[in-house]
Formats: structure tokens, sequence, C-alpha cells
């Protein structure tokens, strides 16, 4: 135990924290996230902790950050489970099609199901010697289409060959008849103007940073055909190395920090849309009939990756269900 004249004394050290990602300098997450993240801490601390930033993979390739993070070459960074799915299996369950309704009710249960005793905590970020501080999904993806072609209904999206991120957004264009395509996001635009490619499941704010709006014709709205999930989290030993004002700032920020930008994100998804559709692109309003078919394929898709992951000897069915509920609670 340290005395009290040693702990106000420790409590002014000036702290500088390394924030890494892999993002290009200026990026909407850093800027929405990233940033106001670490401005928060530093004001909560009175100036106590700095943060040193190192964007575009400075300090090491987006794929390698969650081990990078707990071995404490950044101290805090932008990481991506999907990037290293071998370690984060169970944190896909965020990114179902059509588990969650708004980006805020995504985000803030999968902050409850990450963090105080929650199963994915238990399983996943612990084992893996890190601590999440904010979590995010990204605004649910909608299909997006520069084909001539007139979708109307569900069925009309048959055979159009759809880039999507793989995983259980491949699933769920198979079950619905499209063909998906896996394709680098730089490569989009053109295999869309020459017709290699029909469209894409994309969230509308991503969209418009590539200039897509130009060449689509059609979209959805108020669906949900996937998502991803980011955290910026810190390595268990850097947290338990700081002092206790510090590690209550960081946690505060960070609960704070999700709260705030998943708003900024809907906000913005909603401002990225009206202008796509400024540019040309019309809302298709499928019917209330089609929406049953789009659920009952994202249920599908559920059932489908629950029952490979519990194949697989993980929690699949338990961390479904811890995650739905805190959806519930979260209404």
């Amino acid at each position: 135990m340290l005395t009290a004249t040693a702990s106000s004394g420790f409590a002014q050290e000036k702290i500088t924290l390394r924030l890494a990602d892999s993002l290009p300098s200026g990026h909407v997450i850093h800027e929405l996230v990233g940033k106001p993240f670490s401005e928060l801490v530093t004001k909560l601390t009175n100036g106590q902790v700095t943060f040193q930033h190192f964007p575009a993979e400075q300090l090491g390739k987006a794929k390698d950050m969650a081990q990078l993070t707990a071995l404490g070459v950044a101290d805090v960074s932008y990481i991506v489970p999907s990037y290293s799915s071998d370690k984060f299996p169970l944190t896909a369950v965020a990114e179902l099609p059509g588990i969650f309704d708004n980006e805020c009710q995504g985000s803030l249960a999968f902050y409850k199901v990450s963090h105080n005793g929650g199963i994915l905590e238990t399983k996943e970020f612990a084992p893996n010697q890190l601590r999440p501080l904010v979590t995010l999904a990204l605004p649910a993806y909608q299909v997006q289409l520069a084909t001539s072609r007139d979708v109307k209904t569900a069925k009309d999206l048959e055979g159009l060959k759809v880039r999507t991120t793989g995983g259980a957004m491949d699933l769920m264009m198979r079950s619905i008849g499209g063909v998906p395509v896996r394709m680098a996001a730089p490569e989009i635009y053109e295999s869309l103007t020459r017709g290699t490619l029909d469209g894409l499941i994309f969230s509308y704010q991503s969209s418009a940073s590539y200039d897509f709006g130009k060449i689509l014709k059609s979209g959805t709205e108020g669906l949900n055909f996937g998502t991803a999930i980011f955290t910026y989290s810190m390595g268990e030993l850097k947290f338990k190395s700081l002092p206790e004002n510090v590690r209550k700032a960081l946690i505060e920020a960070g609960e704070q920090t999700t709260r705030e930008a998943c708003k900024r994100f809907e906000d913005g998804e909603k401002a990225a849309a009206d202008k796509i559709k400024a540019q040309g692109m019309k809302i298709i309003n499928f019917s209330a009939d089609d929406k049953k078919v789009f659920n009952t394929a994202f249920k599908s898709v559920a059932q489908d990756w629950v029952k490979d992951v519990d194949k697989r000897g993980k929690s699949g069915t338990d961390v479904f269900k811890a995650f739905t509920e805190a959806l519930a609670a979260t209404h």
C-alpha cells in the first residue's frame, strides 16, 4: 500500500500514452472517437495524462494490433476484433445481420457484455490480456446498388453480385439469392463502373468517403445487413500499472465516449445518406412481406453462426443469449 503522501505525489506524475491506429490521418473514426476519448482523459486527469498519436499503422499492422497492445508496444489502440477472428471468434455476435435496430443500442449492449464481468470480458478480452475502453458498432450496413436493374422486391436481388466483408454477411447474401464478392475497398469504385460488381453492403458514411454516391442508383434504409465492431483497448498489464485516478479516468472516458460517439455516427450516417440521395440514389421501399424474407434470412444466419461457434468448442449459445438480453435491456 502506498502512504497518503506517496500516493498524492504519485498522482502528480505526468504520463504520456501512445494512442495507435491503422487509420489514415484525419479518418472519421479518429475524429469522432479516438480524439474525443483522449481529450476527455486529459481533461478528467487535469492534464496529468496526455497522448501521442500514431496513425496509419506506424506502430504495427491492423491485424497485429490486439497482440501488440497486450505486449505494450502501444498503450491504447484502435482494435477491430474481426481482424483477429482466431483470437476473438465470439465478438462477431454483434456483427450479425439484423441483430440490433440502431447503432447506439448495439454499441451499448456490446459495452455491457465486454465490461464488469460480462461474458465477452471473461471469455475473450481477459484471456487476450486486453481491457476494452471504448466499444462501438458502426452504423448498420445497407445494400447499395449501381446496377440499373429496377429493384423493388427481395426477389429482384437474386443473382446480383454484391461486395460483402465475408463471414455472416456472405451467408446472408447467399440466403437471399445474391452472389457475395470479396474485394478490397479501393477496388470497388472501378468494379461498379465496369459492371463487374452490381453493388455493395456498406455504411453510407463509408460510401460517401469513397465518393460512390456519384454512381449509386438505389439503396436500402432502416435494415441491418451486418456491421463492424471496433474498440479502443489497453493492455491489461499497462492498465494495472497506472495510478488509480488514471484508471478511473480511462474507464469513465471510455463509457462516455461510447455513449456520445454512437450518436455522432448515427447523425453522420443520416447526413451521408441524405447527401447520396441528393446525388440521385433512390431508396428501395421493401414491402412488409419482403422484410419478413430478410428477417428469416437474418435469423437463419444467426442460428448457423451459433452452431458453428458451438461446434468449435466456444460458447456461441451463451454469448448470443447474453448479447440479445443486453440489447433488450438497452432499448
